[in-house]
């Protein structure tokens, strides 16, 4: 068991980290599911500026924001 923290890894409040990504809203696919979108706000990567989904972000190697669950009135795109 480990009984101190690990200095090494100090835990940012959400506010102060570096941001991939900004999550824009839900959209809604013709089967019924919803997929999250996102703005990329990297400075200086190449898809800056480009909305892309979760999957998107990841291939992109970019930290997911976090994510508000889907409410009943959703904003389309």
């Amino acid at each position: 068991m480990f009984r101190q923290k690990n200095p090494s890894a100090p835990v940012l409040r959400e506010s102060i980290q570096a941001k991939d990504a900004e999550f824009m809203g839900w959209q809604k696919m013709k089967s019924g599911e919803f997929f999250a979108l996102y703005n990329v706000i990297a400075t200086g990567h190449p898809s800056f500026g480009s909305t892309v989904t979760a999957n998107g972000l990841r291939r992109l190697n970019l930290q997911i924001p976090v994510t508000p669950f889907p409410r009943a009135s959703l904003k389309k795109f």
